[in-house]
């Protein structure tokens, strides 16, 4: 599996002046695993969790060097596999319109990201003589 790009971490912020006091609070997501499923029993493994690490550009993982990698043993014929990949968020939140600020308690659940895309597997065959 190759991502065609790195993932951004992600915040809102929603702010109110009340009587000339301005009160803020930031929500922010930075992506933490990628989860990808199979769809087939007919794949080995049948799902996979990547570690997103922080990178230049933004999080990305590398699965090409991973200890797994998810290999369909079968075509699908004439139908399709559900392959489903899945993004876990940490979410935090901060008293202030900045993002970068401290995190606060109480602490935000997980949040979940969720991908499905029906997939070809076509087999190769090969005769040797």
């Amino acid at each position: 599996m190759k991502l065609d790009g790195d993932f951004d971490r992600m915040w809102t912020t929603a702010s109110i002046n009340y009587k000339g006091v301005q009160m803020a609070a930031t929500t922010v997501a930075a992506p933490v695993a990628l989860k990808v499923e199979a769809g087939t029993a007919d794949a080995d493994p049948q799902t996979c969790t990547y570690d997103l690490v922080k990178g230049k550009g933004g999080y990305t993982v590398d699965s090409k060097d991973a200890g797994c990698n998810v290999t369909y043993r079968r075509s699908s014929g004439t139908g399709t596999y559900p392959f489903k990949a899945s993004i876990t968020w940490k979410v935090t939140w901060t008293d202030s319109a900045d993002p970068d600020g401290a995190p606060q308690q109480p602490a935000l659940p997980d949040g979940l990201s969720t991908y499905e895309q029906d997939v070809t597997v076509k087999e190769i065959q090969a005769v040797n003589r």
